[in-house]
């Protein structure tokens, strides 16, 4: 019998380093590639089909991980979006502070409650939902139940202290930054000093003037105060010593409107 000798079969080459692998090669099972012992792993030779080699939940942690580190918020965003129902509650919310600041009970003492309402919470709870939204946040000023009715009992005649908490912006989005919740929270207090010291300087011995003024910097005080859901609290946290400064300005204009 006769045996003759066939010609040697090629080595396989590794598809990644292009190393001769000696033995079985290595069939990624999710590419069709074929790797040596050091890249047969689907992360080990970039497989394109790696996501099929990871679990479901470890794509979805991943996933969650990447949007927590680069949240994805569009570049620019519309001056002010209104959402159904969102101009009813500011016109209830500006009602109640209206309500809170009507004395006396005469058509003039009505429509200076009304102006101060308009120029002191409605300038806040705005500027809170239009710098949110500066920042491709979805922003909406809703009624708080409990807020809106200590708001209406301070405008009892015998109430000792005004809470001007009818409602509140509620900024709803993923991975907000501590800047970002400062920033968005001390544009209300800003706008309200704003208000409080040009109503001083425009007309500092007028009445008008002077129930913009108190208005404004009592808002501004309040708001200011470190405490719960309050804006002083995510100011103080971001940067303390311009809330420090914010709620000096926002006790001493306050302090110059009673004395008038």
């Amino acid at each position: 019998m006769r045996l003759t000798a066939g010609a040697p079969s090629p080595m396989v080459k590794c598809d990644k380093c292009g190393a001769e692998i000696e033995g079985l090669p290595y069939r990624c099972k999710y590419c069709g590639g074929t790797f040596c012992v050091w890249h047969h792993l689907p992360e080990e030779h970039d497989c394109p089909g790696l996501h099929k080699a990871a679990s479901t939940y470890a794509l979805e942690r991943a996933e969650r991980l990447e949007r927590a580190a680069t949240p994805i918020r569009p570049r620019s965003a519309p001056a002010a979006v209104f959402y159904p129902g969102e101009a009813r509650d500011l016109a209830i919310g500006v009602s109640a502070v209206a309500l809170a600041y009507l004395y006396p009970y005469s058509l003039t003492g009505a429509l200076l409650a009304l102006l101060v309402a308009l120029t002191a919470y409605l300038p806040h709870e705005l500027a809170h939902k239009l710098a949110a939204q500066r920042y491709g946040y979805a922003a909406r000023y809703v009624l708080s139940r409990w807020g809106l009715l200590l708001t209406l009992l301070s405008a009892l005649p015998f109430a000792p202290l005004r809470f001007i908490v009818p409602g509140y912006v509620l900024v709803s989005g993923y991975g907000l930054s501590k800047r970002e919740h400062g920033v968005i929270s001390a544009v209300g207090p800003a706008v309200n000093l704003t208000m409080a010291a040009l109503a001083l300087l425009a007309a500092p011995a007028s009445r008008v003037a002077g129930e913009v003024l108190n208005a404004n910097a009592f808002i501004a005080a309040f708001n200011l105060l470190p405490l719960g859901p309050l804006d002083g609290r995510k100011v103080a946290e971001w940067r303390p010593a311009l809330w420090l400064l914010m709620l000096f300005v926002a006790v001493a204009l306050l302090a110059i409107g009673l004395s008038k």
